[in-house]
């Protein structure tokens, strides 16, 4: 932790190009999934009430399915649609450059592109630790001077 994130550059089921450089200035979220990997899909509804939340602060989401075909992916959020972009890494490159071993998968980054927070696992979004760490990451983003966070988010069901 505390590593510049790799690059990314993915396209999304919007039909458009997401890359990480166009979201200077906030804590992203880069969550890793799959739509076959249970664990993923109960993740997914948390993601978005964290989304909700976070609306008017400098915080985005990204979510990259891993590996599928883009059709089944679109299936899936027709009937469960997230207010998050989701992009769509086919070949698994960005998967193999972001090392990711597990899904799901979650790197929180700092506006700076530094990976600060890290999940191999599902998280419980809606556990107030998950909320104090990304306060306290915000916090420090406002006040570069303060404490320097780096840790684990709480897992699913703690």
């Amino acid at each position: 932790m505390g590593s510049d994130a790799p690059a990314l550059a993915l396209p999304t089921l919007a039909n458009g190009l997401q890359r990480l450089d166009a979201l200077r200035d906030k804590i992203i979220l880069v969550h890793f999934f799959a739509t076959w990997c249970e664990p993923c899909r109960e993740e997914m509804a948390g993601l978005a009430r964290l989304a909700a939340r976070m609306r008017d602060r400098p915080f985005a989401v990204l979510a990259i399915d891993i590996g599928e075909p883009e059709l089944r992916v679109r299936r899936f959020f027709e009937t469960a649609p997230v207010p998050f972009p989701i992009l769509l890494d086919e070949d698994r490159a960005t998967m193999k450059a972001w090392q990711v071993a597990v899904l799901p998968t979650s790197f929180v980054l700092d506006p700076s592109h530094r990976v600060r927070l890290y999940a191999g696992g599902p998280v419980d979004w809606d556990h107030p630790v998950a909320a104090r760490l990304l306060e306290s990451l915000e916090l420090e983003s406002q006040n570069p001077a303060s404490a320097r966070l780096d840790g684990t988010l709480p897992p699913l069901n703690d």
